[in-house]
């Protein structure tokens, strides 16, 4: 299995965190599960249908839209594949698909629809029979014609790009000539979840990262390292978004990530 990543357009950098493509070309395996975790970066996800096995829904067996946009997931859910397949994705910045698509971003929370659902376009048919860079080249074409129409909210983005975590709220309400209640409103509009939330997720997508690196035996310190209150509350918070214990995250036999999504054999 391959998986890359590419840079895109520089106006596109505070909304676009990168480009990405997955194959697993010779894959033998009769299943492949795909299970997202909570995750607080949206995606917009094309799969070669052509010459390789699509993407099926695990609750309904359905096959996956041929391009789908994947929002901001506060639960796990998993889907999963037969064969070879070929993906190509964006990782977008947490707000970026209500400042692309024009719509509130709580209607895309834990949804998978058809881009053509959200914005008519041929999308789908611009990534089709062509290699990942070429796909690199029409998707910063088509999300730059976009910037162009869109006007951005800079008061959500210093907040999603803000190092060191949110920060003071009020101070940021204040620089920007808002009440922190309007702050607070406008980020859950753009991004699909209130702020609490979005923070708990980023804290999980840090004790992810931990225990990639890590045995079991550290959950004690990863709890405390995180701020966790106790280890309990670690484990609570862990199976919420995860849909399964830390110890059963570590012990799982992955075979790829992308972002907060793990590929796994059943």
């Amino acid at each position: 299995m391959h998986y890359r990543q590419y840079t895109p357009a520089d106006l596109l950098r505070n909304l676009v965190r990168y480009y990405w493509s997955l194959d697993g070309r010779q894959f033998s395996l009769s299943r492949l599960s795909i299970l997202s975790f909570g995750d607080r970066y949206p995606r917009l996800i094309f799969q070669d249908t052509d010459c390789f096995e699509p993407i099926l829904h695990d609750e309904t067996g359905e096959e996956m839209p041929l391009c789908y946009l994947k929002g901001v997931r506060t639960r796990p859910t998993e889907v999963f594949m037969h064969g070879a397949f070929s993906h190509f994705g964006v990782s977008f910045y947490p707000h970026a698909l209500t400042t692309f698509f024009g719509m509130g971003a709580d209607e895309l929370t834990n949804q998978m629809p058809d881009i053509n659902m959200v914005y008519r376009c041929n999308l789908a048919e611009r990534l089709r029979n062509k290699t990942h860079l070429d796909r690199v080249a029409v998707l910063d074409r088509f999300l730059l014609g976009k910037m162009a129409k869109m006007s951005l909210d800079f008061s959500v983005q210093s907040i999603i790009h803000k190092k060191g975590g949110v920060g003071d709220m009020e101070m940021l309400a204040s620089s920007f000539r808002i009440s922190e209640r309007q702050l607070q409103r406008r980020f859950k509009k753009q991004v699909g979840v209130p702020l609490k939330r979005y923070e708990r997720i980023s804290r999980f997508e840090l004790a992810l990262k931990r225990l990639a690196t890590v045995g079991y035996s550290e959950l004690t310190s990863i709890a405390f390292e995180l701020g966790y209150t106790d280890q309990s509350h670690f484990i609570k918070e862990f199976q919420e978004f995860a849909g399964m214990s830390p110890y059963n995250f570590v012990r799982n036999k992955s075979v790829g990530a992308e972002s907060s999504s793990f590929l796994y054999t059943d």
